[in-house]
């Protein structure tokens, strides 16, 4: 493979994002950048996933991971990392940490605050 203009993983070479998603660019669910994951226990006869699939369900293994830090620790653009997920939820191998918190947009008070604080700390 041609290195240097592919996403780069030491276990998988060069590949190039539409290829681990076989093309697709959008997930059917809607996930932001601070949608935790977690992984369901495995049910019988589910589909095993792709070795990136593998890989996220190994990173949400017992502990929640928001979707920017999966993308963070795959090492690949969140927009794959969302298409990736959406597979994995389908198949009920992920499912959402806080199912019950509101996908809104976080308080623009509690972050300007948030902000504020840091800036006085600096």
């Amino acid at each position: 493979m041609v290195s240097g203009g592919g996403w780069s993983d030491s276990s998988l070479g060069d590949v190039r994002p539409y290829t681990i998603t076989g093309g697709r660019t959008h997930s059917n669910h809607s996930l932001r950048l601070h949608t935790c994951l977690i992984t369901r226990p495995a049910a019988p006869g589910t589909a095993h996933p792709s070795p990136e699939g593998e890989a996220l369900l190994l990173h949400c293994s017992g502990v929640p991971r928001s979707v920017a830090e999966l993308a963070a620790r795959m090492h690949q653009p969140v927009q794959v990392v969302k298409v990736l997920i959406g597979d994995l939820l389908d198949c009920d191998a992920l499912a959402r940490a806080n199912p019950d918190a509101a996908e809104a947009d976080p308080d623009v008070h509690l972050l300007e605050a948030l902000l504020h604080g840091l800036h006085t700390r600096l």
